[in-house]
């Protein structure tokens, strides 16, 4: 499997750029205070740790408060906290971070989190949150293909513009997407295909896909890496990544269906339990601020800001600018375990990180 040949990827664009913006974080005036040891926050996040890293050394320069960031999968980091609770375990995580909101829409069922309202939610729109203070967003992300224009000349193909062009015979082993179970990302897609098509048709559609699909990676970028690489011809993964690959230099163009697609509302929430409960909450009004969205334009990422006071990056893709469906999250977070076990049924992939 060409998934193996992948050990190496190139980073130095990406780690020059958060090397860069880390420099003018601690060299801001007025912002680096004296290190307090006792002062500390473990943050599990579904971005990627570089990325997340920035935030976090960000805060710390602001706030003094050490962060400890760990990655993993947004479903993973879901399952760990329910693990915590139904075990009577004490939480060794003080906040969760990213990935989309319908895993924070069940952990705010489940009881899984603090409620707090924070007083940066006056700038973000309520459609973005939870009402009650359970969790609210911190970005958003459209769904598009990410593409290879070198490997699709190759199989002679055009450039897909539509969900059904992936099921083109010549495509078989040429394209990726994040596991559904273990990933947000993964589920992202299957709610969006199951709110386009309906959930019967789009679990037929995606048994017809399993037959083109080389693998079903943890990671949700994983797929335009494997595309920048050349390795397959098209990703479905969210148009933020897709547009950092391309800036780092990879050849990978970016394409929305034209029948539409599904959004996530990266998600921000206080675990219930943390022992750190003012230095959490301090976390998540900064990373709802305008101040800390604003590093997502600093750094280079594409993510949008949900702050309404916040420098949207350029290049960034508007929502304005896509055909983006009405993206149902609570519908989606009611109707995950059924597409799940069906999408399971349908692929025998079980998923994993």
């Amino acid at each position: 499997m060409r998934m193996k040949n992948i050990q190496h990827l190139k980073r130095i664009s990406r780690i020059s750029r958060i090397c860069i913006a880390l420099l003018i974080l601690a060299s801001c005036s007025g912002q680096h205070v004296a290190r307090t040891s006792q002062r500390s926050l473990v943050v599990r996040t579904a971005l990627m740790e570089p990325e997340a890293m920035v935030y976090a050394r960000a805060f710390e320069n602001r706030t003094g408060i050490k962060v400890e960031v760990v990655r993993q999968s947004t479903g993973v980091m879901l399952s760990f906290l329910k693990f915590q609770r139904d075990n009577a375990v004490d939480t060794t995580i003080d906040v969760v971070f990213g990935g989309p909101a319908d895993a924070y829409v069940i952990g705010a069922r489940e009881g899984l989190f603090e409620k707090y309202i924070s007083p940066e939610r006056a700038n973000i729109a309520r459609d973005h949150m939870d009402k009650d203070g359970c969790w609210t967003g911190v970005y958003l992300g459209s769904i598009g293909f990410a593409v290879s224009p070198k490997r699709l000349k190759e199989l002679g193909l055009s450039t897909p513009t539509c969900w059904d062009d992936l099921l083109s015979p010549k495509l078989r082993g040429e394209i990726s997407m994040a596991n559904p179970v273990s990933s947000g990302t993964g589920y992202t897609i299957l709610a969006t295909l199951a709110q386009i098509m309906g959930k019967d048709q789009a679990l037929l559609y995606l048994k017809a896909l399993d037959s083109n699909i080389l693998d079903y990676p943890g990671s949700g970028a994983m797929p335009g890496k494997l595309v920048g690489l050349g390795q397959i011809a098209v990703g479905i993964l969210f148009s933020h990544d897709v547009l950092a690959f391309r800036q780092q230099g990879y050849d990978i163009d970016l394409v929305f269906p034209k029948e539409g697609t599904g959004f996530e509302i990266g998600g921000i929430a206080i675990v219930r339990g943390t022992k750190k409960l003012d230095e959490a909450k301090r976390f998540v009004d900064f990373m709802l601020s305008a101040e800390g969205q604003n590093l997502y334009a600093a750094m280079g990422e594409f993510r949008l800001p949900t702050n309404r006071l916040a420098t949207i990056p350029l290049g960034a893709v508007a929502f304005s600018k896509v055909n983006v469906i009405e993206y149902d999250v609570t519908w989606a977070a009611v109707n995950k375990d059924y597409l799940l076990d069906e999408w399971i049924s349908a692929t025998g992939d079980a998923g994993g990180e």
